[in-house]
Order: structure tokens, then sequence, then C-alpha cells
């Protein structure tokens, strides 16, 4: 039967279009830096090429900066290219789609949209194709399993994609090919928790994946149960900030390594983490940067992508929102691509002060951690001196616990912040199913 339906899947791509072996084959052929280096670059010029002279918002930057000259691109000056923003991108976004759009077949989507209004992209067919074969690289290459035919479970909270691939006879029939059961993570009740847990078990599948949030929250459960959960091959975090405690849960549970997957709408598939728990950038599909504050290369800093393969609304030098710790060395698992330590977050996780310095979103959420009263948080930045927490209790709260979390908040924030606590029943997730556990309003 899984011989059948990964014919009947090739055959399917193939049909509507979608094949992305070209693509596979491609990343598959890079053997060494320089090929790595010289395929990203070559790639790199095309788009700025196209982009000036078929993107109207380009046309004029690149003229400005002399990028582009007599059909050559110089890219000692890609550093001199402005940031695009999430404004630039609503207030320009008729300028930034390609006059030749409708030469590829083409189709709208959009951001998660967890801080604020969603972006609404023009993409591709060959964008999504690079974006297939780089994730389809990532299974096969680093974690060993062919997740086309592999029996999974995705524990995934978006709306949109869970009504668009959960109801319906094509959305059946996907699940079917794709060898996949999708359990709804977006409202979680601990009903809903037992019965996916016993899902799990019964199923018995070789890859997990989930947002951490999820996956934590999970986890959690069990723990307090005492319920055993299936060790599946490959456990996989994705769409959300997987930070070191909810790691640490969600292995100690599953009893398995869990792998962290980062990408987004916007641009696809950007890094996946490998046996030594090191992000490897995917560079033949989008070019990264770590910049900081004065958008400077950093070591440390927000990540800015330039999707390479998005023809139809190019995205280049985007502020996509989320930081990240640099790696300059080669990790030892021998694959060729560059590696991050570590995603941070999103810019919105973090706190800043009225100097602009930043106090990273996880200095907070250590402070609740293995406090046995507190079930779930929320900590946010109302103004540069005023925070909420919004608590829901798991039990009654221990006082000396509340006025230590208060000091070491203030100990950041200065000793005129204000704290106010709200206590709650629940704490509504973004549209996405996200849970935060840290959000600024200071960040526009």
């Amino acid at each position: 039967k899984i011989m059948e339906k990964k014919l009947l899947f090739k055959i399917a791509l193939k049909i509507r279009g979608k094949d992305y072996s070209k693509q596979y084959k491609e990343i598959k052929s890079i053997k060494t830096k320089d090929d790595l280096i010289r395929v990203q670059n070559k790639y790199l010029e095309n788009l700025i090429l196209h982009s000036y002279y078929n993107v109207p918002y380009y046309r004029k930057i690149f003229g400005e900066i002399n990028i582009v000259k007599n059909n050559q691109v110089d890219l000692s000056k890609f550093g001199k290219i402005p940031i695009l923003t999430k404004d630039l991108i609503r207030k320009n976004q008729k300028d930034l789609i390609s006059k030749d759009y409708k030469k590829r077949k083409h189709y709208w989507n959009s951001s998660g949209g967890s801080t604020g209004e969603p972006l609404k992209l023009l993409q591709d067919e060959t964008y999504r194709k690079w974006s297939n074969a780089t994730e389809a690289y990532y299974y096969n290459n680093m974690l060993n399993i062919n997740e086309r035919i592999v029996k999974k479970i995705l524990l995934w909270g978006s709306e949109r994609d869970l009504f668009e691939g959960s109801i319906g006879f094509r959305a059946k029939i996907s699940n079917w090919l794709n060898n996949r059961i999708t359990l709804n993570s977006f409202k979680m009740t601990e009903k809903d928790i037992k019965s996916y847990i016993d899902i799990i078990n019964s199923s018995k599948p070789k890859l997990i994946r989930g947002y951490a949030g999820s996956l934590y929250e999970l986890c959690k459960y069990a723990e307090r149960k005492n319920l055993k959960i299936y060790t599946p091959k490959i456990l996989i975090s994705a769409a959300e900030t997987l930070r070191d405690e909810m790691r640490e849960k969600i292995e100690k549970i599953f009893k398995t390594k869990l792998y962290d997957f980062y990408g987004s709408r916007e641009v696809g598939a950007m890094a996946g983490e490998c046996k030594n728990n090191f992000m490897h950038i995917f560079m033949f599909n989008n070019y990264m940067e770590i910049l900081d504050m004065n958008n400077q290369p950093a070591e440390e800093g927000k990540i800015i992508i330039t999707n390479l393969h998005n023809y139809s609304m190019p995205l280049i030098r985007y502020e996509i929102g989320d930081t990240a710790i640099g790696d300059p060395k080669q990790c030892q698992c021998k694959n060729i691509l560059p590696t991050l330590k570590k995603i941070t977050g999103r810019i919105t996780d973090h706190f800043v002060l009225k100097d602009e310095t930043l106090i990273y979103g996880e200095y907070f959420t250590h402070l609740f951690y293995l406090k046995e009263w507190v079930k779930t948080f929320q900590v946010i930045q109302e103004d540069y001196e005023k925070i909420k927490i919004l608590m829901v209790l798991e039990k009654k709260i221990n006082t000396n616990d509340k006025k230590d979390i208060e000091n070491k908040i203030r100990l950041v924030m200065g000793q005129n912040c204000q704290i106010n606590w709200e206590f709650v029943k629940d704490i509504p997730k973004t549209p996405q199913g996200k849970h935060l556990y840290t959000k600024s309003l200071i960040f526009k």
C-alpha cells in the first residue's frame, strides 16, 4: 500500500504541475562549500536582475545604489539595499509585484500575522517547488526518513491550514496519499489532549510534527496524568520558538530527540536542526543575514531573509521578525550548510527599554518554569515601564514566588516598572493557534 501511495503521489504531483524532482536533484548535486556559494550567488544575481527589470519597487532602489550595470550584478553592493519591513510591503504591495507575474502559475498567500495584520503575498509554483524540495532534502538527507510515505501525525494549529487541509473529499484524499493524520491543536481541552495521546499510541506513527507549544502542552498533561506516549522515529517542532524548558519536557516524555524546523509562509523553509542541535541554513532556498538593531552584521540579532525563487513578488532583505544566534564553525555532522546556534524568538517576544536595550523574552519565561502553581501564563510589555501578566493558576498562588518574580522583572525593566497581574481562566491563542508566552506592544 505504501508503494502504491508513493506512485500515486508522484503522478498527482506531475498532473498538477507540482513535481519538484528537478529542484531536488539540483540540491543533491551540491557537494562542496564552493558549490553552495556558487548556486546561491547564481540565484541571487538572477533574482536581482529580474527584480531590476520587472519590479517597480526594486527598479527605483537598485538604480539609486547602482547594483546593476551593463546587465551585471555587483553583489558587493547587496548590503546597501534597504531592509524590507512588513509596513513597507503593505505600503508598496502593488509596486512589489512583478510586471510579468501572469507568466507563472501564481497564487496568493498570507503571513501568519501573529503580532498584527497579516501580509498578503503573491507566490508561484517555482517558489513552492523549491521549498518542498528543500524540506525533502532535510528529511531524507539530514533526518534519514522519507517524510512523504511514512505514517505521520501532524499536531497543527493554524485555522486556515486546518480548514483547508481537513475538510472535504480532496483533503481526505490528500491526507490518505500523504499517510497523514491531522490533529487540531488550535484549541486543546484536556479531553482533546487525552484523545490525541490515544490516537498517537494506537496509530504508532514514524513521524510526529507539531507546534512547539502544542507538543509542550500535550507533554505536560501526560506527565500530570502519568500517561505514556508512543516514541516515534522522528519528532519535529515547528512554527513557534522552541524554548529550552519546552525541549527538555518534550524529549523527556516522548523519550527521543526533538528536532527543530524553521520556516515561514513568506519565504518557506529556512533552517533545520541536525543531531548535534545546530540549525543548518538552507542556503539554496534563502539567503540569510543576521543584523543588529542598527542593521550591521552581528553574531546575534534579527534575521533578514532574501528568498531566491519567488519571482512573482520578490522579498529581498526582508525583516521577518525573528532573532537568532549565528555560528561560524562547521558542525561535526559534516553537512556543508552553515549553522545557527539557536533561533531565539520573535522580535516582539523580546522587551525593549527606552535606551533601546533589548531584553530577551526567555528571561521572563524562565521566571515561571517549575512553579507548580502556574498552569500557563503570558507576560505583556504594554509600555517601557509597564508589564501585565496574564496567569492561569494550577492551584493557589505562592506569594513568595510572586514577589520574587516581580523583583526579577524590575531588575531588568527598572525599579519603577509597574507590574499588574490578571488571573484568567484561559489565555487566547493567536488566529494561527500559537501561544505567545511573551509579547511586547512597543514593537510595531
